[in-house]
């Protein structure tokens, strides 16, 4: 659904990808891994060969400071080079989606307890 042009059908086939804290999946994917993809600047592609177990990390990692990344040249050519750290930490759309993941786990432990928030971590996972 995050291919379609509709904006709720974005957000809805980006709430799955939320459920397991990677709702930054939709800029990422659409901005990113569109423009870089089967390149070594894509951390969604696996290398030829590549082991999930070395994959899996380098994609984890690289998704969410590739987004940075970008947000931090868009808020910089917006605002210009010597905008205040304040600016781009706020103006961030990573930081909204680091929200939204803090958010749904502090829901989680609220509602369901440290038990239910393990889980929500295995899943995750």
């Amino acid at each position: 659904m995050v291919h379609r042009k509709e904006w709720y059908n974005k957000y809805i086939g980006n709430w799955a990808y939320t459920k397991f804290m990677n709702s930054h999946f939709l800029d990422e994917h659409i901005k990113g891994h569109h423009k870089t993809m089967a390149t070594p600047d894509d951390p969604c592609t696996a290398k030829k060969g590549e082991y999930i177990y070395t994959f899996m990390p380098k994609s984890v990692i690289g998704q969410p400071r590739d987004l940075w990344n970008r947000e931090c040249a868009r808020i910089k050519k917006e605002r210009g080079d010597d905008v205040a750290f304040a600016l781009v930490l706020f103006n961030n759309k990573m930081t909204m989606y680091f929200l939204i993941d803090v958010l749904l786990l502090s829901t989680v432990y609220m509602i369901f307890g440290w038990s239910s928030l393990k889980y929500q971590f295995l899943y995750s996972f």
